[in-house]
């Protein structure tokens, strides 16, 4: 008689045999172009190195879908399939398979109505329009398969008749089950596809280096630069008092620079993330996305009325001068602190894991940094009163 661990080690066997069948038919590119409708990233590429694929397949009134993505470690990740009337996010119809190593998995449909945060079509019914769902991990190849409907009644559950371009991305989840940003993680068909024949479609990588840009030019223009200029205006004027270079002290020679340039920076910065955009602005369906972009907005326009107020300023000894001072500090203070919230927003929205305990031990260091300046500031502030007695 077969023993208990000889029937183990077979039925492990077997599960491993099935899997690797399994996966070599998705991988399989023979029969694309007449059984199936394939999309491949790296163009041509075989096994393992393929990062996303998809095959589509006529099935009565519905499309069969096997799409399938490559994970460097798998516990709670989505791989979604998105269909599109152009070349970029915002308006489309998505289908998000989930995985969770430690909970069920599920395939669930979605739109999207900006770039970021899509919404359950059916809150009632995630998977309304989908069946014969299975989703695989194997080789740290996350496989899903299931058929769609070509339409339904439901809003926004796009009609497979028409021909749409096909966008795949895939990222993490949170706790709560929502998906993450996909950040660089994504590809984009180069023309739009008829889903209802077998063709062999290309793949375009989609580039994310203006939002890459946009990010690395506001963190340089205000965690940096800004705050440089604010501390060498409040708490660095003791420096070379009697140093003055066509008439200007040695702290304003740094703190003006400095803060032309976060302008600058600033209003580049923002062309680079609108023109990513398509010039187009963020939907408030994409809350975090949406209070990030107003923030940031608001923090421009205050910077940029800064050096308006600067540029007008009265004489030293004109009697509306302590008006200006105040007035500028304040706008000062709004614009620094609105600027480090869209940073920080920023950071949460479009880094993955914990990347923003950098900028929060940032922030901390900064307070330290701020409270023994302001302490020193006002001891020297009191010697000086002393020496004047």
């Amino acid at each position: 008689m077969i023993s208990l661990s000889q029937m183990l080690a077979k039925l492990v066997l077997f599960c491993l045999t099935f899997g690797q069948l399994y996966a070599a038919e998705i991988l399989n590119s023979t029969d694309c172009s007449f059984k199936y409708g394939c999309f491949y990233s790296p163009k041509d590429c075989v096994d393992d190195q393929c990062e996303f694929v998809a095959k589509w397949r006529l099935i009565e009134d519905q499309i069969e879908f096997i799409i399938a993505a490559k994970f460097d470690k798998l516990k709670q990740n989505w791989l979604a399939i998105a269909f599109s009337y152009d070349k970029s996010m915002g308006n489309d119809s998505v289908v998000a398979c989930k995985f969770n190593a430690d909970a069920n998995n599920n395939v669930q449909n979605y739109y999207n109505p900006g770039q970021f945060d899509p919404e359950l079509i059916n809150s009632k019914e995630p998977s309304e329009g989908l069946s014969d769902v299975k989703i695989t991990n194997f080789k740290g190849l996350l496989i899903c398969t299931f058929k769609r409907d070509k339409s339904t009644n439901a809003k926004n559950f796009f009609d497979l008749n028409e021909n749409y371009y096909l966008l795949m991305a895939k990222g993490d989840l949170e706790k709560d089950g929502s998906l993450t940003y996909h950040g660089s993680d994504k590809i984009i068909s180069q023309q739009k596809i008829d889903f209802n024949i077998a063709l062999e479609a290309k793949s375009v990588k989609v580039s994310t280096n203006f939002v890459k840009i946009h990010a690395i030019l506001m963190i340089i223009a205000w965690p940096f630069l800004s705050t440089i200029g604010i501390l060498f205006a409040r708490y660095y004027k003791s420096i070379f008092p009697k140093m003055n270079i066509t008439g200007v002290q040695f702290w304003f020679l740094i703190h003006r620079p400095f803060m032309i340039s976060v302008c600058l920076l600033s209003l580049i910065g923002f062309g680079f993330i609108f023109s990513y955009k398509n010039w187009s602005w963020t939907s408030q369906s994409s809350v975090k996305n949406f209070t990030h972009s107003i923030i940031g907005l608001v923090t421009i326009i205050l910077s940029l009325i800064q050096p308006m107020m600067a540029f007008f300023r009265p004489d030293k000894l004109a009697d509306n001068r302590p008006v200006f001072n105040w007035a500028h500090r304040l706008v000062g203070i709004l614009v620094y602190s609105s600027s480090i919230t869209a940073v920080f927003l920023g950071v949460i929205i479009f880094l993955k894991n914990f990347h923003w305990i950098g900028l929060f031990s940032w922030i901390v260091w900064l307070v330290i940094l701020i409270v023994l300046l302001e302490v020193f500031h006002s001891r020297s502030s009191t010697d000086k009163g002393l020496s004047v007695l």
